[in-house]
């Protein structure tokens, strides 16, 4: 009877280090995964940015522009 309830401490004894094993790499992920959305929240920004300081340097081309002549050479 002894050795059965050895049995069941380690089993839960092993079940018990599993599960902290996994609550800490669940809360690792979740810092990462914080960390990684404000760096795509950064990103985002610069992008925009960069595309608002393009169009003001070079306007988008209108459909209506003429198309780009063949060079002589051709």
């Amino acid at each position: 009877m002894a050795e059965i309830n050895l049995d069941k401490e380690l089993k839960i004894n092993e079940l018990e280090t599993r599960i902290a094993h996994q609550d800490h790499s669940i809360e690792k992920m979740s810092d990462e995964i914080y960390r990684q959305q404000k760096q795509i929240v950064q990103l985002e920004d610069k992008v925009s940015w960069l595309v608002e300081r393009l169009e003001l340097v070079a306007p988008p081309k209108s459909s209506n522009d003429e198309p780009d002549e063949t060079p002589p050479h051709y």
